[in-house]
């Protein structure tokens, strides 16, 4: 081979392999701008709690906090909980026609839960609650957070069907109203 033709070769050689990792640096850059769009669309994603008409004297903030704690320890994630508190007239309406049930209940739960990742709607009974803290002689302020946790509790797949798991529901219950009430040092 002659020198010209070798020069042309290696010339040509140098642009392919330039060319090549020009190409092999744009798709790095590509595939690694993927995944920080994807990261950072995952990262950015909102974690929900929204209270819709909740009673004035509880601290949302304060609720919010327990509960996304509460959830985390369960190996849960929040992704969007919404709880609307309704007056009893249309609770009652809604246990009719989405559960048959024709009596007052204290919450109506609808679980888009997938992937250990709670998404749902609670439609809960202000009224009821004040009831059933009447009747177990217990704070207003206890019985809402165990109606409260009681919705969460169901998308995590606990049932009360029976009296085992009843009890089993009751201490996660107890659990997260203790979690509630623990004084929070904040160190500055």
């Amino acid at each position: 081979m002659s020198l010209n033709l070798l020069c042309e070769v290696d010339q040509l050689d140098l642009a392919q392999n330039e060319l090549l990792f020009s190409l092999e640096t744009n798709i790095i850059a590509i595939n690694l701008f993927t995944y920080l769009s994807k990261t950072n669309t995952l990262y950015l994603q909102k974690k929900i709690i929204r209270f819709l008409n909740i009673p004035d004297n509880l601290d949302t903030k304060k609720l919010s906090d327990t509960l996304f704690e509460f959830v985390r320890i369960q190996d849960y994630d929040i992704k969007k909980l919404q709880y609307n508190f309704v007056s009893k007239e249309v609770l009652l309406k809604m246990n009719k026609k989405y559960l048959n049930h024709k009596t007052h209940t204290d919450i109506i739960t609808f679980d888009y839960t997938s992937d250990n990742k709670l998404e749902a709607e609670f439609f809960v009974s202000f009224w009821a609650i004040n009831k059933s803290a009447e009747a177990y002689s217990q704070t207003v302020e206890n019985e809402l957070l165990r109606v409260i946790v009681h919705g969460v509790l169901h998308c995590m797949g606990y049932n009360d069907d029976n009296k085992a798991e009843i009890d089993n529901m009751r201490k996660m219950e107890d659990k997260f109203i203790s979690m509630f009430h623990v004084k929070h040092n904040r160190y500055v």
